[in-house]
């Protein structure tokens, strides 16, 4: 098949847009500033949760369980293991104060049945607590809180820094790669110095995954960085707060990891959630989701709080102490932009290819994104 993209970005939309178009028999040229592993990059420090979050497209859901079937390919049996899969799946928990709240579309159709998902109350999602031997926090905590009922379900988990690497290695081995370079340290200031850039290298067609860079990138006033914040544990040698009773479902080295969320009062909220997301060799402890947000240290009061969120979710915090934190802005915009462009580079023979804008979803929409974005660029190289 005729034709070259050049793609630009090296999160995870721009790692495995390139791979989508690589199955395409496309050639393509990849190029970042900075590689996948930099922690500039959202999606290398994102806790890579399989569940949308913030992104508002109608195309979300199709996307997202187009995402989930491939991801689900990467799960193990063994996820007891030292040696991690580059998927888990693992039970999530979502704590809600209302009966009577909304159950998430993307819990009703029929895709969904292999989450598992369950709407339960406190006594029920404890009492499954005892018999799966899952994670929760004290069951005095819940009560506390007057949280009356919870989602339950089975979701992946992906290692989003090894995912990252594996993609990039395909991408490097694969015959119709003409080139890699994800540490050229160079910013563009606008779309036209990219398509300069693809006609320098012989590309026909050009890909933008730069996130939030296509703010600056596209003028692209609805794209917003929607900050995030995390501390990191580590999973092997964290120490819990507790141990597993009859009469209370609480924390101790022989039961299985899993995903907790909060975002009702008195521990969460919509703009400080807090959650526990174990992914790989680390356990993340969240967080903020604060939009417009530019800060990137981490503030006094949000560790503070997040050492909070770790003591509830039933980390011992004196006795285990944080290996690292994180800050990354989430690429939010109202709808994902996936789309052609037709106004710049149509006169120097370069045809633009969007797909940036996830916001929280982006390891939960990445794959079927992709495709789509892919199956666009095909239809342009066959015109």
């Amino acid at each position: 098949m005729a034709g070259t993209a050049l793609v630009v970005g090296s999160g995870v939309f721009g790692l495995r847009t390139a791979l989508e178009l690589l199955k395409r028999k496309i050639n393509v040229c990849l190029l970042s500033p900075h590689p996948p592993l930099h922690p500039s990059t959202c999606s290398m420090g994102a806790g890579g949760l399989w569940m949308p979050f913030h992104c508002d497209d109608d195309r979300t859901d199709r996307w997202s369980f187009e995402t989930l079937d491939e991801i689900l390919k990467f799960v193990s049996e063994k996820n007891g293991s030292v040696d991690r899969p580059l998927v888990e799946l693992l039970p999530a928990v979502s704590f809600r104060r209302d009966a009577k709240s909304k159950v998430p579309e993307w819990a009703l159709g029929d895709s969904s049945k292999k989450l598992g998902f369950q709407y339960i109350s406190m006594e029920a999602l404890y009492e499954e607590s005892k018999i799966r031997g899952f994670r929760l926090p004290k069951r005095e905590i819940a009560d506390k809180a007057s949280y009356s009922h919870a989602w339950l379900f089975q979701t992946p988990i992906v290692d989003s820094p090894r995912m990252l690497t594996h993609m990039l290695d395909e991408i490097k081995s694969n015959q119709h790669t003409k080139l890699v370079n994800v540490e050229t340290g160079k910013y563009y200031s606008n779309l036209d110095e990219m398509v300069d850039e693809a006609k320098i290298l012989g590309c026909d067609i050009l890909v933008n995954c730069t996130g939030l860079g296509s703010q600056k990138l596209c003028n692209d006033n609805s794209m917003i960085g929607a900050r995030g914040v995390l501390m990191q544990y580590d999973r092997t040698s964290c120490i819990w707060d507790g141990h597993h009773e009859e009469s209370d479902c609480v924390t101790d080295a022989s039961l299985q990891d899993s995903v907790i969320m909060i975002e009702s009062p008195p521990y969460g909220s919509e703009t400080h959630p807090c959650y526990m997301i174990p992914r790989g060799d680390i356990i993340a402890v969240g967080g903020t989701y604060l939009e417009g947000d530019g800060e990137t240290n981490v503030r006094s009061e949000e560790r503070d709080k997040i050492l909070k969120n770790a003591r509830v979710m039933g980390i011992d915090t004196e006795k285990s102490r944080p290996i690292g934190n994180w800050v990354g802005y989430r690429p939010y915009r109202p709808s994902v932009r996936l789309e052609q462009d037709g106004n710049v580079g149509v006169s120097q023979g370069v045809k633009i290819v969007h797909n940036y804008g996830a916001g929280g979803s982006g390891w939960t929409i990445f794959y079927g994104a992709a495709k789509e974005a892919a199956d666009l660029v095909e239809s342009i190289v066959q015109y």
